[in-house]
């Protein structure tokens, strides 16, 4: 094999791209969403609950910041209390889509009428402005919190795009069984 030539999996494409930055702001998001929501899915967490690890240890390490150890400690206690809610919900029998990104709980409290999507953008407005606050005291802690801004927004965006594609393409593909069923009935095949 020449240094031209590729292996079929080695070309870097633009869903490619798209996953690897979805994956990167949802675990950036999922940094700070374990604080702000509840019954999470069986994958909600995930991998991207591995990368965020790295993400706020790194970050932390970068920074040169004591604090962003501390909120270690607390992230992971929180995914653990995350866990341990899965597991009652699961007891319960409660029914979760296992990909479930949590309920937007602190939202929905400060803002009860609002819908969950709206909600889980205010989760974003509650990461800004806590890590406005953080800044004043730790600034690589506070600028950490302050982008779960920009992470939130973006996988909540992607999300609620996902769902419209979906929906787009079932309604296409009643519009083409309703036409096919036309079509059968006149017999034209």
């Amino acid at each position: 094999m020449t240094n031209q030539e590729s292996m079929p999996g080695d070309k870097l494409t633009m869903a490619n791209t798209l996953n690897g930055a979805f994956l990167l702001a949802h675990a950036h998001a999922l940094t700070c969403s374990v604080f702000l929501r509840t019954d999470f899915g069986k994958e909600g967490i995930g991998i991207a609950g591995l990368l965020s690890i790295f993400l706020i240890l790194g970050w932390g390490s970068f920074g040169n910041s004591l604090p962003m150890l501390g909120f270690f400690v607390c992230w992971l206690i929180a995914v653990i209390c995350q866990r341990i809610k899965q597991l009652i919900n699961w007891q319960r029998g409660a029914v979760i889509h296992s990909l479930y990104g949590g309920r937007p709980w602190l939202s929905k409290r400060l803002f009860p009428r609002m819908s969950e999507l709206n909600a889980k953008g205010v989760d974003a407005f509650i990461c800004l402005i806590a890590g406005g606050l953080l800044t004043q005291f730790d600034k690589p802690l506070g600028w950490f919190v302050m982008a779960g801004f920009v992470s939130i927004m973006v996988t909540e965006g992607m999300m609620v795009e996902a769902t419209r594609r979906q929906l787009q393409q079932m309604r296409d593909a009643e519009i083409e069984q309703r036409t096919l069923a036309e079509l059968y009935k006149r017999g034209k095949f």
